[in-house]
């Protein structure tokens, strides 16, 4: 191998011309050798022709289309809504986590995980309702009786909760509130209009006088009783006053006396329907002795005033008794 390589190495160079030719020669016999013709029709073609191109191209243009309208679409929302950092009567700022409200805004229902809802310090907050109620209330509490405000064309009112605190928004001082066990007015309130209150006790300072009026009635209801206690207790009515008493007794009682306005007390007048039968017109009030029962005798017209006293009474019914 050493001699060939030697040999090679003192060729010249027109020797290794030739060489080289004939190694060129070898090579591109080599290449024929392995070459089959070939016809271009029985190959196999790759990419989209004929029907296939046109199925692509019509799914292209649909999409086109479909983009070009949802893009469309959006103008329009961004126009009619005027969206831009919120809407044009809406708000958002991510900063402090607030969504603001401007106008009148129509909506459904409003989640609120602080229990939220605030207003600017000179414009109140309202809300309103389109023929219905508007309810303010916690959501999943867990208990049937949710603490909820409810305000209707009947009124508003506020249920399930134990108190209800009215405080100053900038001070924090408390205004008003409902806290058990006493209900105290606001300073400078002398007045409170209201069409129900449920309590155990409604009562007035020492010098001050309560009272309790109403344009239609008042009505005093009390589960286990009702007691009125007072130096001096004035019931005016324009009509009729009723003390009615389910399970027990009314009893009236004071160190002095009880008076009866008989001066000014209405006189029923009527005429008999039925000549020859007698009319009640009126009632008087008589008081058993020594339990101080009271009850009436009625007195009728075109008798003797001699059988109307208090002690003509059915004898069925002993009202002393």
């Amino acid at each position: 191998m050493s001699e060939s390589l030697s040999d090679q190495g003192t060729l010249s160079l027109r020797n290794k011309a030739l060489i080289k030719r004939s190694m060129n020669r070898n090579h591109s016999n080599n290449m024929r050798a392995g070459y089959v013709a070939v016809n271009e029709q029985y190959l196999h073609k790759t990419g989209l022709r004929g029907r296939k191109t046109y199925a692509f191209w019509t799914l292209i243009m649909l999409l086109f289309f479909m983009a070009f309208g949802n893009l469309m679409l959006t103008f329009i929302i961004l126009g009619v809504l005027r969206l831009g950092q919120g809407m044009e009567s809406l708000e958002l700022v991510p900063e402090a986590s607030l969504i603001k409200f401007f106008g009148a805004t129509d909506l459904d229902r409003i989640y609120k995980r602080d229990g939220k809802l605030e207003g600017f310090g000179d414009v109140p907050v309202e809300l309103t309702g389109n023929n219905g109620s508007v309810v303010v209330k916690l959501v999943d509490t867990g208990d049937a009786n949710q603490p909820k405000i409810v305000s209707s064309q009947e009124g508003t009112s506020v249920q399930g909760v134990k108190s209800f605190d009215i405080q100053d928004p900038t001070t924090g001082q408390k205004i008003f509130s409902t806290d058990f066990p006493n209900f105290g007015l606001p300073q400078g309130v002398e007045k409170l209009d209201i069409k129900l209150a449920r309590t155990h006790r409604i009562a007035s300072p020492v010098n001050k006088t309560l009272t309790l009026s109403a344009e239609t009635y008042v009505r005093i209801k009390g589960t286990e009783g009702t007691h009125m206690d007072g130096q001096d207790i004035l019931w005016k009515a324009d009509q009729d006053i009723f003390l009615k008493s389910v399970n027990g007794s009314v009893i009236l009682n004071a160190p002095q006396g009880i008076f009866l306005d008989a001066k000014n007390m209405p006189v029923a007048t009527s005429e008999s329907t039925r000549p020859g039968k007698p009319i009640t017109l009126q009632f008087k009030v008589c008081v058993c002795l020594p339990n101080g029962k009271v009850f009436r005798v009625p007195v009728v017209q075109g008798l003797s005033h001699k059988n109307s006293g208090c002690n003509f009474y059915s004898s069925d019914i002993d009202p002393c008794m």
